[in-house]
Order: structure tokens, then C-alpha cells, then sequence
């Protein structure tokens, strides 16, 4: 009898554990709806234009970043920013709209705004020639997403590398 009812336990543990990764499978989201859904992304990061790096307005707005609303409603992006790796710091102005599958330039120099583009105003180049991190945050300064080039040409993307031309990184 003792051991009927032992067996019995043993029995009913294994079908409880069954049971259990049966269940977690079920719940489980598929792989791609497990990815992260970011409403705005970095697409590219156009580091290295051609020529000498002047210092110069007209040779610092060539350098940009563009970013993209990937989500189904227009983003308000007052107050987001942009940030390399070193103290550089982009806030996107008050009333600045982008509106689902769109995408905004962001240009190093000074210049004036339009729906399309927008300038950062800086003194000098962002971007690093050797290698740099784009990184952009909401207005509450969570991290929406962080991009790593390497400079030079880098034909497939990596864990640790996107994929790059001499001159471009597409995040």
C-alpha cells in the first residue's frame, strides 16, 4: 500500500512539473513579439562626410543622425535627447512633432528648423571618425536606445558592431 501511494506522488509530481512547462510554453510571447518596441530609432549616423573636417558651420551641418517613428502615432518629442559618448548633448525644441513612419535629420551645425530637420547648433563635429555611440532618451531621460559604430567600413552588423561604410552607420 506504502508503496502505491509513493508511486501515486511520483506520479502526480511528474504531471504537475508537465503541466507547469507545458504552461509557461504557452505563455510565452513568440520571439519576435518579445523584441522591444521602440517608438523612436535610430536609423543612421552619417559620421565621416567626404573632405577635409573643416571648422566650419557649412562643413558641420553635412554631419547628422536621423531617427525614425516607428510606432503608430505622432510622437511629440519636446524634451528628448540625444547624446554621444562624450558630454555632447541634443534637446529636440518645444512643439517638435514626428509623425508614424516618418523620419528627422538631426544636423551637427546651426541652421533653421523645418519638419524634416532639425540642427543641433553645435560648434563643432559629434561624431567620432574612429568610432562612437548614439544614444536617445525620452523627455523623462529613459534610455530609448544606444547605438555603437566602429569608423570604417564594417559590411554586416554584430553584437558589438553595426554594419558601416566608410563614412556611414545604420543603427
Amino acid at each position: 500500500m506504502l508503496s502505491s501511494i509513493v508511486s501515486r506522488a511520483r506520479f502526480l509530481a511528474v504531471l504537475l512539473a508537465a503541466l507547469l512547462v507545458v504552461g509557461m510554453v504557452g505563455i510565452a510571447p513568440p520571439a519576435a513579439e518579445a523584441a522591444v518596441k521602440k517608438p523612436l530609432d535610430i536609423v543612421k549616423v552619417y559620421y565621416d562626410p567626404p573632405g577635409k573636417d573643416y571648422s566650419k558651420n557649412s562643413y558641420f551641418t553635412k554631419e547628422y543622425i536621423q531617427v525614425k517613428n516607428t510606432g503608430k502615432k505622432t510622437l511629440t518629442l519636446t524634451g528628448y535627447t540625444i547624446r554621444d559618448s562624450g558630454p555632447k548633448k541634443f534637446t529636440f525644441p518645444k512643439g517638435t512633432k514626428l509623425k508614424p513612419g516618418k523620419t528627422l535629420t538631426i544636423r551637427t551645425g546651426k541652421g533653421k528648423n523645418t519638419a524634416s530637420t532639425v540642427y543641433w547648433n553645435n560648434k563643432g563635429y559629434v561624431w567620432n571618425n574612429t568610432g562612437d555611440t548614439a544614444r536617445t532618451y525620452t523627455n523623462k531621460g529613459k534610455l530609448i536606445e544606444s547605438c555603437a559604430y566602429k569608423g570604417g567600413t564594417h559590411k554586416k552588423a554584430t553584437k558589438t558592431t553595426v554594419r558601416t561604410t566608410k563614412t556611414t552607420a545604420y543603427c
